[in-house]
């Protein structure tokens, strides 16, 4: 009862011309119902004019605002006996439901009276009609307005539209890109993009490059225009794809500029042989913003020179974020002070041929770790399959040093080694190959580090430990920068990847099929 009797006097405070208490706002239905009496006296006094139709429901609007707002003088104003309060205030629900009702008629006649003046291309009554107060709106106001353009452009109700409609379009696109149908993602993303929304525009671009570079440049640039930063250096990068040198070098500026440390390290490519200061000066920024090749090669740079510990402390920084020249640098920095506990730690970040032959002698020595002859030749044997010719004569030496025992434990846990990649295979596929990945449909089994999302949100490319590179789509659980080991099934063709500072070089994809679990692991 309290509420009602508060609902009533805010509406004769409102319709009285009274200013009502900062403290009690109105309530969204009563400055609705204030703003449509406005403006519909200004349209019953000839101020606007949007159809006779309108008008004849503005009068009924007004009439029936008038008897409601009657009653409620009568409630609040009259001393009533109880039972007639009770009459009075049934009848003044009815009637407030009525005026709802009229309300609603008066807006669907407004709406049709705006969809007319479309028709008629009527400007001047269109724009009456979106600024009736209630008059939501609709797609077919915002396409009349668009086909204006630049006319309506920067009108609000056509931006919130537009804003509103191109937001829902991208979660649409973007559930695309996460179901891998990277086509349809990419209609509706365009079709945001038309719609003035930077980050889809980016999103089209991306989706793009690797088929249409026009169309991909097209777009970054729309978003660079729109200040999204991240387009710099893909606009640079396609620049330079299509040897327009002056203009990639342009964008890769604005990209170091904005901060992008792939920019930067781009730049001292750039100015290595031009201007030694510039060239210095951009890797010490690439470094300083965190890009582990920068931190790697300014490290190097100044221990050249002598001792720093704020190069080492950057070459751990670049061993940390996966560089594996860093940690291939760090192991040996440590190995020849002879701390070699971190030179294994550093060693062990690394499958490069130099690391595993250097924790080949650490193990065949007893250095940082248990002396172990079967360790060692593993470590020898695998450094000799990447390309370091002297382990193979350093795997047949520490196998000479073993005695029968050791090697017939050994060969044991070879048999068993083989056992178990048998079993592997079976259960995970078949290690990666230059032959098998080109063949469709083979079980593979891939391990590595996933790259940063590539296409959605779902796609990786995953630098193999292998010392490959494979495209993997449809992933599921798997995140950037973290260790991968799953099976997949080959597509049997290659994309083509572009790098800044790289010829473009072919990799094979891969579609997700599970995580690898072996039996030993369930267990």
């Amino acid at each position: 009862m309290r509420f009602l009797l508060f609902s009533i006097l805010f509406t004769l405070l409102l319709f009285c011309g009274c200013t009502p208490s900062p403290e009690v706002p109105l309530t969204k239905q009563l400055s609705s119902y204030a703003q449509a009496q406005k403006q519909c006296r200004d349209v019953l006094q000839g101020k606007t004019k949007l159809s006779d139709d309108v008008e004849k429901e503005c009068g009924q609007f007004l009439k029936r605002l008038e008897q409601s707002n009657a009653l409620g003088t009568e409630l609040t104003s009259k001393k009533l006996t109880k039972s007639e309060y009770a009459m009075k205030e049934i009848e003044d629900a009815r009637q407030r439901l009525k005026l709802k009702q009229q309300y609603e008629e008066l807006l669907e006649t407004v709406r049709q009276a705006t969809l007319s003046a479309i028709k008629k291309d009527d400007l001047e009554t269109f724009t009456e009609g979106i600024n009736f107060p209630g008059n939501t709106f609709i797609a077919p106001y915002y396409d009349y307005m668009r086909s204006l353009s630049p006319r309506f452009d920067e009108e609000p109700h056509f931006l919130a539209y537009q804003r509103q409609e191109s937001e829902q379009l991208v979660q649409k696109a973007q559930q695309y890109l996460d179901q891998g149908r990277d086509s349809q993602a990419r209609i509706l993303f365009e079709q945001a993009a038309e719609m003035h929304n930077p980050q889809a525009a980016r999103s089209t671009a991306l989706l793009y490059e690797d088929s249409n570079l026009e169309k991909a440049l097209h777009w970054h640039l729309i978003a660079a225009n729109e200040d999204v930063k991240s387009s710099y250096l893909n606009i640079a990068r396609l620049y330079e794809a299509q040897e327009k040198e002056e203009e990639a070098l342009k964008w890769y500026r604005k990209a170091a500029d904005s901060g992008d440390a792939k920019a930067q390290f781009r730049l001292y490519n750039f100015y290595r042989s031009r201007d030694d200061k510039k060239a210095v000066s951009w890797l010490e920024k690439s470094a300083q913003n965190g890009y582990s090749k920068a931190q790697y090669s300014y490290a190097v740079m100044v221990l050249k020179k002598g001792p720093s510990y704020k190069a080492i402390a950057l070459m751990q920084q670049a061993s940390q974020n996966g560089y594996q020249p860093a940690s291939d640098y760090l192991g040996q920095y440590y190995y020849d002070l002879k701390r070699y506990s971190r030179a294994l730690e550093e060693l062990s970040k690394s499958e490069s041929a130099d690391a595993f032959y250097l924790r080949a002698r650490m193990a065949e020595k007893g250095l940082g770790m248990p002396q172990d002859y079967n360790l060692a030749y593993d470590f020898y044997s695998h450094a000799y399959t990447m390309g370091n010719e002297e382990a193979g004569n350093d795997a047949k030496r520490i196998e000479s040093l073993q005695n029968e025992a050791q090697q017939r434990a050994a060969e044991e846990e070879k048999k068993l080694w083989a056992q178990r990649m048998a079993e592997m295979i079976k259960e995970c596929g078949e290690i990666p190959t230059a032959k098998n990945i080109k063949q469709r449909n083979q079980k593979i089994h891939i391990t590595g580090t996933a790259s940063a999302p590539v296409s959605g949100a779902n796609n990786f490319i995953i630098y193999g430990d292998d010392g490959e590179q494979y495209y993997l789509r449809n992933a599921q659980n798997i995140h950037e920068d973290e260790h991968v080991d799953v099976v997949t099934k080959s597509v049997g063709h290659a994309i083509s990847l572009h790098y800044a500072d790289e010829e473009p070089r072919d990799i094979y994809q891969f579609t997700y099929i599970k995580p690898c679990v072996r039996e030993d692991e369930q267990e």
